[in-house]
């Protein structure tokens, strides 16, 4: 594991004795995308990040290395919202998800951080190596959890769980890198077609 992953995974070391301020840490990490959203990687200067934050850089020293490890993490962790939750209604819990999908891509913050962590994680292999991981685990953790969902299905749908959320990232991705929108009305339609069961189509 490299050293930004470990960053991702792990709450920085502090001080014996010195309190966790998860309300600090939380406007630092808000301020470093803040940053890399206006100024990509070129422009994002520990100066900018704790003027944004109004902090010392003793302050962000006590928790971060650089702010490319703050921002990774700060980005991991606000994409780990991207979960799907099974209710038992699998066309709907996939349509709640596909909305959070996209309302992380068309974020203007988020979406312009993601497509500046990938291009740079194409050449930072530290970066690169975090940002596969947080997207492996998320993978992981969602095609596992559609998969029981998919199975309590009668009958069950021809297509596997991750191909399932293959296409809808897809189309999430689409509202921000092509601007394609698509309509609820669309969505629906999609959801039910990839949960058909096989000869259905």
């Amino acid at each position: 594991m490299s050293s930004t992953e470990a960053k991702t995974a792990e709450p920085a070391r502090r001080g014996r004795g010195r309190p966790r301020d998860t309300a600090l840490e939380g406007r630092i990490k808000a301020a470093a995308l803040s940053v890399l959203a206006r100024h990509g990687f070129s422009g994002m200067t520990l100066e900018r990040v704790c003027a944004e934050a109004g902090v010392t850089k003793a302050s962000f020293y006590r928790r971060w290395e650089t702010p490319t490890a703050c921002v990774v993490e700060a980005f991991l962790e606000v994409w780990n919202d991207a979960e799907f939750k099974d209710t038992g209604a699998p066309a709907a819990d996939l349509e709640v998800f596909a909305h959070k999908l996209i309302e992380l891509y068309t974020h203007p913050q988020l979406g312009a951080c993601s497509v500046a962590l990938q291009t740079e994680g194409r050449v930072n292999t530290e970066i690169g190596a975090a940002m596969t991981a947080g997207s492996r685990f998320r993978r992981g953790r969602n095609s596992g959890a559609l998969a029981e969902a998919l199975a309590r299905m009668e009958p069950p749908p021809a297509l596997p769980a991750p191909v399932i959320l293959n296409v809808l990232n897809g189309i999430a991705r689409n509202f921000l890198s092509l601007n394609w929108p698509v309509s609820d009305e669309e969505l629906r339609t999609l959801i039910q077609s990839l949960l058909a069961p096989p000869g259905a189509r």
